[in-house]
């Protein structure tokens, strides 16, 4: 008799064990890309205005999940754990708006805050094709980029892409690869859009 209620007894130990066990969670993560715009200071704000539009991204980028691939295969990986902290589109119109504001405002043109009431009178569309990567190998990004005016005419479009190692094999390396790939994205645009600008004035 004793052993059997011993056995209950050891037996509902168990099951509560069993219970506290599954109540614990892997925590979740979350991250940001990346800018490092540096200190900017102006004493009055040049007339000139671009806005970055709403940032086009492909379906398998519309989602929390960080997004790796599989060496070799065409496999995609969605991490359960490891999620953006914003809408991965929406992270890169943030850098790239923060990475253009410093080299367009000395150049006389001001980027505009995302949410501005003002339109613009020059709209930079960007329609991201690829962004993810390997651990410990590469991270890729592919973007078509399109500048238009206050009246919608072209000024100018191009496609950028570029790869970027991926320095170890966690989520954290992988982001911060992606972070300098859309930094590069910016400084390569404030390079290229400068000309029409000018022209537009």
């Amino acid at each position: 008799m004793k052993r059997v209620f011993a056995m209950k007894i050891m037996a509902i130990l168990m099951l509560a064990l069993g219970l506290c066990a599954c109540g614990r969670s892997t925590p979740t993560n979350y991250y940001l890309l990346e800018s490092s715009p540096g200190q900017i200071q102006a004493e009055s704000l040049p007339a000139g205005t671009l806005r970055v539009a709403m940032v086009e991204g492909p379906n398998y980028l519309n989602r929390n999940n960080i997004v790796s691939r599989v060496k070799g295969e065409p496999r995609l990986i969605l991490a359960e754990f490891h999620l953006w902290a914003e809408p991965v589109t929406n992270g890169v119109r943030r850098v790239i708006a923060e990475t253009l504001t410093k080299p367009l405002l000395a150049d006389g043109i001001t980027v505009l805050p995302p949410g501005s009431s003002n339109g613009g009178d020059y709209v930079l569309l960007l329609d991201i094709q690829r962004l993810d990567g390997n651990f410990d190998e590469k991270a890729v990004l592919e973007c078509h980029w399109s500048l238009l005016d206050k009246n919608e005419k072209a000024l100018g479009s191009g496609i950028y892409s570029s790869e970027e190692m991926v320095r170890g094999a966690n989520y954290n390396a992988l982001v911060d690869a992606e972070s300098r790939l859309v930094r590069r994205m910016g400084d390569y645009l404030a390079q290229k859009l400068l000309p029409f600008l000018h022209t537009g004035k």
